[in-house]
C-alpha cells in the first residue's frame, strides 16, 4: 500500500512534534552556553560589521545596474 505524503511527514516528524522538551531542538539536545555566545556574537560584533561592510559598499558601488550588483 501506498503512503499519502501527510502520513510520511506525519511519521517522520511526528515524534519530535507530539513530544517536546525544554532542552531539545528537533530531537537535539541544545548547548544553552553556545547559545548564549552566537547572541552575544552576533550582536556585539557581526550586526555592526555587517551594518558598516553593506553602507561602505553603498557608498562605493551605488546603483542598481546588473554589472554593479554582479
Amino acid at each position: 500500500e501506498e503512503e499519502d505524503l501527510s502520513d510520511k511527514i506525519q511519521h517522520d516528524i511526528g515524534p519530535v512534534a507530539t513530544a517536546p522538551s525544554k532542552n531539545t531542538f528537533f530531537g537535539a539536545e541544545l548547548d544553552w552556553g553556545r547559545c548564549a555566545r552566537f547572541t552575544l556574537i552576533g550582536t556585539v560584533f557581526i550586526a555592526p560589521v555587517l551594518h558598516y561592510w553593506y553602507g561602505f559598499l553603498l557608498r562605493k558601488l551605488p546603483g542598481t545596474a546588473i554589472s554593479t550588483i554582479v
